[in-house]
């Protein structure tokens, strides 16, 4: 029987487990600190119970500093390497599919990536790496194919996404399909949205092999 797989906490948590077990780590201290501050300064005013609420007080702004903090710097750093502006979007992980194919198990991982992609229209991410896992291990590139043009067709799909995924399937289709048509369809499709990018330029110097070809049959 397939060992059942067990969430890790950034699985649970999402992108912020880092901070949060940050915050719980530092705030019992944070707490600890306030209360004897609060007791030495204005414990014989407020008491023990007064003395509690100053330090829970105290704990609260600083755990608010700590996650407004992280919230600045990971904001400046998407800025940095993202210099439109937006912070870099949390990635949704797939290491229990990796794991299962990486033990063989290339039907399981497939039968997961398929859950993931029929929950999710707009789903990308899952449709690209079974793409490859099916063009690869999986053999069945005509999937493959079919999954790559689903990437092609999600409305808000990144230009790197899609550029990757008309190269994929240029590749099949010159590759394992055999089909020279669809191949040539893809590469004209490729050097239209991409007219600057250095893909493009190979795009146009295959689509003039490939009629060369033809012209020479």
């Amino acid at each position: 029987m397939e060992p059942r797989y067990r969430k890790t906490l950034f699985d649970r948590l999402g992108p912020d487990a880092g901070l949060i077990v940050k915050v719980a780590v530092l705030s019992p201290p944070v707490f600890i600190f306030a209360f004897l501050l609060a007791m030495k300064a204005v414990g014989d005013r407020v008491g023990v119970v007064g003395a509690f609420f100053v330090a829970l007080a105290a704990t609260a702004l600083v755990a608010a500093g700590i996650l407004k903090l992280s919230s600045a710097a990971a904001s400046g750093f998407g800025s940095f390497v993202q210099p439109s502006g937006r912070s870099t979007p949390y990635e949704q992980q797939f290491s229990r599919q990796e794991a299962l194919a990486a033990r063989g198990d290339v039907a399981g991982a497939l039968a997961s990536y398929e859950e993931i992609i029929a929950a999710d229209p707009a789903a990308v991410e899952p449709r690209v790496r079974a793409a490859e896992l099916y063009a690869g291990k999986g053999g069945n590139p005509a999937r493959a194919a079919e999954l790559f043009r689903q990437v092609q067709r999600i409305p808000g799909v990144t230009p790197q996404r899609d550029l990757y995924a008309s190269n994929r399937l240029v590749d099949l289709y010159r590759g394992p399909l055999g089909d020279e048509g669809r191949a040539l369809v893809e590469l004209r499709r490729l050097a239209e949205r991409f007219p600057t990018s250095r893909e493009a330029a190979y795009a146009r110097e295959a689509i003039a092999s490939m009629k060369r070809s033809i012209r020479d049959w």
